[in-house]
């Protein structure tokens, strides 16, 4: 399994934006074709633009809205899926978590619980083996979760898990010791990007689920003059969604 999820990482990246361009230049040096220059920047081009970008990220979110947490149904348990936290650097030669892009995920699980929309709020113990810390991020997630004031008692943290896949068996097997004759409904906390895989991963799982998307990339409004030009903050935008939308492939054909 520690190997797979090399792979799981490695096999996406391959088939990025700026690794087919580093190989369409490589191929332009090799074979002495401008054409493969000409297709690399084309490519670079296209995926560094924020109106495409934006058109790939909202394909990858399938038109998903903020929902008020307020009208939510009540279920079994709120699950907030990992991938927003960081480890970064300190002075004493150490490291410490820092928030990352999704910490909207946090904030939702919290505002869910405070709103009583579950007695019991579950973390899943993220952590790749290449983390600096031994520490997961399901257990960062607890501790400032009690922090703002949830009870010890009604958060349930799984052991360490390495993809969404995991999560969601984790999350099974805990629901399956808690209620027994019955299909287990939970809130599911992850960015709106991420949505229908996660979603379907867990209904496959056996769970009934009912999504709640946060971390939406794509601001309201029109795009500003400044974004019609290439960008690196549009590629990495770019290469997000269909890094995603990959995932999405690659399950469907699996479970086909």
């Amino acid at each position: 399994m520690r190997r797979m999820i090399y792979w799981f990482k490695i096999l996406p990246a391959l088939l990025m934006p700026t690794t087919i361009v580093a190989a369409l230049l490589l191929a332009s040096l090799l074979f002495k074709r401008r054409t493969f220059a000409l297709l690399a920047l084309l490519l670079l081009g296209l995926s560094s633009n924020a109106f495409v970008a934006n058109h790939m990220m909202a394909f990858a979110e399938r038109g998903r809205l903020h929902q008020a947490p307020d009208q939510l149904p009540p279920v079994d348990a709120i699950v907030v899926l990992s991938g927003m936290i960081r480890d970064v650097a300190t002075a004493q030669d150490g490291t410490v978590p820092e928030w990352g892009d999704a910490a909207d995920r946090f904030e939702a699980g919290i505002t869910l619980m405070q709103l009583g929309k579950a007695p019991v709020l579950a973390f899943t113990g993220g952590r790749l083996p290449w983390s600096a810390t031994d520490a997961t991020e399901g257990s960062v997630l607890r501790a400032r979760a009690i922090a703002r004031g949830i009870s010890p008692s009604q958060i349930h943290l799984t052991a360490g898990v390495q993809n969404t896949a995991q999560e969601a068996e984790a999350i099974k097997q805990w629901l399956a010791s808690r209620h027994t004759n019955m299909q287990p409904r939970i809130l599911l906390v992850t960015s709106a990007f991420h949505m229908t895989r996660a979603q379907n991963l867990f209904a496959r799982a056996g769970l009934s689920v009912v999504p709640y998307a946060v971390d939406f990339r794509n601001a309201a409004g029109a795009l500003e003059p400044r974004l019609w030009f290439p960008s690196g903050e549009a590629l990495d935008k770019f290469e997000t969604a269909w890094r995603e939308i990959l995932g999405q492939a690659f399950y469907a054909i699996r479970y086909f």
